[in-house]
């Protein structure tokens, strides 16, 4: 990395000489002394030390030069560099032309020719340590104000969880509060029939409530980082086969078809067996939630040498580019809704990336609008 640079302008060449002997004597060892004889010059150095991103903390330079004054070149150079420090020497004292640099410059301070040597070291050396603390606290402040806002971002986006789960709770809590109170006051005149239809709104309403539950507090524990992952070895062909016995059941409701299909390889892969069973079962249940009547699903298993890959392929409406720049977004809400009212959080998606990308996978979707979507997961096998 090169060194910072002290910049000396002044057009006598011997005193320019004096004072780059001294100021190399006392810092030569923490920065570079360039000289130039005239303000020109020194603006020529000075872009050339911006193109080459070299930081300059100083400058020095002359009062009375030829051509561009001192105070002038320091308005410039502060134009360009508003946070380098400058020091005005002058041969007496021109009130008018140090007040110029103060107003219009910054000026750190100007000292008197003959300058004294030790003065000199001193204001230096106080000077540049000025311009880096000054520069510490910048980048302390900065770097405060990205906390500040990352953490005003994260109290935003736990105030929609909260505000989106009061609301996507409410339903449930109504139909089960109705669905007891008709069984509380009407239960003698009310038949068998009647009763289980209460019972059953009570239960979906409570299974609804409990999935919204469930996913909240999964992204509690992936936004704190408290996802521990477990892996084992695991056979991801035992898993989605007992998975696709239960929706089989689920989709039967919507006269839904699930279809099987491995390649007959091995599926084993390091993962943790809580983390993929929601993953499997994520991706599943939407296939199901989003497809139409009467229509099929096809989940294959495929393994090569380095992978292992699960394809869920649905006959559902797919989606727009809109869509699927959002698809694994917290609290997505997509064209496409659920075919039987099922309810839909928004969180599946988005907690189904976090796991599997958690677990070393991929995931993504190959989707055509009107064309179903199919969801692919992929992880590294043994």
């Amino acid at each position: 990395m090169n060194k910072p640079v002290i910049l000396c302008v002044d057009d006598e060449p011997i005193l320019l000489f004096a004072l780059k002997l001294q100021l190399k004597e006392n810092f030569g060892n923490q920065y570079y002394i360039e000289t130039a004889e005239n303000g020109e010059e020194g603006i020529e150095i000075i872009d050339e030390l911006l193109a080459n991103n070299i930081e300059l903390p100083l400058v020095i330079s002359d009062q009375v030069m030829p051509g561009m004054l001192g105070d002038e070149l320091l308005t410039r150079i502060h134009n360009k560099l508003p946070e380098t420090l400058k020091i005005l020497l002058t041969g007496h004292a021109d009130v008018s032309a140090i007040a110029r640099t103060v107003n219009n410059a910054n000026l750190y301070r100007y000292i008197a020719k003959p300058w004294d040597p030790t003065d000199l070291k001193l204001t230096v050396t106080e000077a540049v340590r000025s311009y880096f603390h000054k520069k510490e606290l910048s980048e302390f402040y900065k770097g405060l104000e990205k906390k500040v806002a990352e953490r005003t971002l994260e109290l935003e986006r736990k105030n929609k969880y909260l505000n989106m789960a009061v609301h996507d709770l409410k339903n449930p809590l109504s139909i089960i509060q109705t669905s007891s109170e008709m069984i509380t006051n009407h239960f003698d005149n009310s038949d068998k029939k009647q009763l289980l239809e209460f019972n059953s709104y009570i239960f979906s309403s409570t299974k609804n409530m409990f999935e919204l539950i469930t996913d909240l507090l999964d992204v509690n524990q992936i936004e704190s980082d408290k996802l521990k992952v477990r892996p084992k070895l695991i056979d991801i062909e035992i898993i989605l086969d007992d998975l696709i016995k239960h929706y089989r059941i689920l989709a039967k409701a919507k006269d839904i078809s699930l279809y099987f299909k491995t390649d007959h390889k091995s599926y084993q892969a390091m993962l943790d067996e809580k983390m993929i069973l929601s993953v499997l079962e994520n991706l599943i249940s939407n296939a199901i939630k989003y497809s139409p009547y009467d229509k099929s699903i096809y989940i294959r298993l495929l393994s090569t040498e380095t992978h292992i890959r699960c394809e869920i392929q649905d006959e559902g409406p797919g989606l727009s580019k809109e869509d699927q720049k959002k698809l694994f977004g917290q609290f997505a809400r997509l064209s496409p809704q659920p075919t039987a009212d099922e309810p839909a959080t928004g969180l599946g998606l988005f907690i189904v990336k976090q796991l599997v990308e958690t677990m070393r996978g991929k995931v993504w979707c190959d989707t055509e609008k009107t064309k179903g979507a199919t969801f692919i997961v992929e992880f590294p096998s043994i």
